[in-house]
């Protein structure tokens, strides 16, 4: 399926998807799925998982397709969105085995602690979407080094390799990023 839009009119696609234009919406998927399944599965090394991941983010566009803003082409934002669900889902995993592990554990309360209180809960997740919209307003480089190291618990020297830059790279754009993220969370009241 050829797309109504030359590959660059961006503004104009994301229009056409807000407003519920399912051919669209079909191209932009049709157009990107492979490549996005191949690069989650370099982050997740299983085909059935990195297809999970792909056809949750174009499940997440659609269903939050009113809300949908892309800064840049769509295929980096997807490359980005796909990037940030596979690093969830890798994260998700590990606490799923820790949590299986423990589970046989007399002492599992006592190391994790009681159950948080609901408005603790909400409270935290308040302030994680302040942080992730702070990091989402960085630039593009300091953001994936960022989500490398932050969210992807990934060493300097391998996200150095992952953005093709030097460790000294690496540090210079950590220090930018935290230096901007206070900034734009002072702004916040937060």
């Amino acid at each position: 399926m050829t797309s109504p839009f030359p590959s660059d009119d961006t503004d104009a696609m994301v229009a056409r998807v807000r407003a519920g234009d399912e051919r669209v919406f079909e191209g932009i998927f049709r157009a990107h799925y492979g490549s996005l399944c191949a690069f989650a599965n370099t982050l997740v090394r299983s085909r059935e998982t990195a297809e999970e991941v792909v056809q949750n983010v174009f499940l997440n566009i659609w269903t939050q397709r009113d809300h949908w803003e892309v800064r840049g082409s769509v295929r980096a934002y997807l490359f980005g969105a796909v990037r940030n669900q596979a690093l969830n889902q890798i994260k998700r995993g590990q606490l799923e085995r820790s949590w299986a592990e423990d589970s046989g554990d007399e002492g599992v309360l006592e190391l994790h602690g009681s159950i948080p209180d609901p408005a603790a809960l909400v409270e935290a997740e308040e302030m994680a979407a302040v942080v992730r919209e702070a990091i989402d307003r960085l630039p593009p480089r300091a953001r994936m080094a960022v989500q490398l190291r932050w969210e992807g618990q990934l060493k300097y020297s391998e996200i150095a390799e992952v953005m093709g830059i030097s460790v000294k790279g690496v540090e210079n754009q950590l220090s930018r990023a935290l230096e901007a993220l206070r900034r734009l969370l002072g702004d916040r009241g937060g």
